[in-house]
């Protein structure tokens, strides 16, 4: 592997819920990732929002500091949060960078839901959780 592309290759972090009682739809954790995502590397984050959303109902994936998306792998990151939403939960992706933005919109469309920080997508994925639960009722 080269230096630039060691520079760029994508870094995962997660951020479990805080270990103190919270009720599943209410729990929140971030997955974070920076760098340049191939195909292989949102196969990565895919599971690591799966084993997330084991613990947290709501889920923010803060794309924030990635500078490049293989259109690809969009459909993983789709299909995750219609299954989270089906069990009640939500998954919000933060992204900062324009071009990476609109690869998600053109790759995943409506169904992907976009913030420009990971304080808007905790906040938003609050909100969203809550309409939900009231349309329940």
């Amino acid at each position: 592997m080269t230096d630039k592309a060691k520079a760029n290759a994508a870094v995962l972090a997660l951020r479990q819920p805080s270990p103190r009682p919270v009720r599943w739809e209410e729990a929140l954790a971030v997955v974070t990732v920076r760098g340049d995502l191939d195909r292989e590397g949102l196969e990565a984050i895919d599971f690591a929002v799966c084993r997330s959303s084991v613990e947290a109902g709501r889920v923010v994936l803060d794309l924030c500091e990635v500078s490049h998306l293989d259109y690809a792998g969009v459909a993983l990151l789709v299909a995750r949060r219609r299954e989270l939403c089906g069990r009640g939960g939500e998954l919000v992706i933060a992204v900062r960078s324009p071009y990476v933005a609109n690869i998600l919109r053109a790759a995943g469309g409506a169904d992907l839901l976009l913030c420009r920080s990971v304080e808007e997508a905790s906040g938003a994925v609050a909100v969203v959780t809550k309409v939900r639960a009231a349309r329940r009722r």
